[in-house]
């Protein structure tokens, strides 16, 4: 995935202020999110991307993640 598709997506989901069935956000400061869900959703379908580091809660900010390395070695177990 490019760059530039990741970008859009994230001014997609904050100009909308929605997921969709394609574009997942999870907030991760506190630690690596719950996924489980998601992924099962996304392999019914026609997959899709999780962005990392965007809270829904607040109003789809961008809020960063806990530890960049951590998230990218970490296995989504939950």
């Amino acid at each position: 995935m490019e760059i530039k598709e990741v970008i859009e997506a994230i001014e997609y989901v904050k100009k909308y202020k929605t997921e969709t069935n394609r574009i997942e956000v999870k907030k991760a400061l506190g630690g690596f999110p719950t996924c489980y869900d998601t992924f099962s959703s996304f392999s019914n379908k026609y997959g899709g991307i999780i962005i990392f580091g965007v809270d829904e809660d607040k109003d789809f900010e961008i809020t960063g993640v806990y530890d960049i390395n951590d998230l990218q070695k970490n296995k989504c177990n939950s």
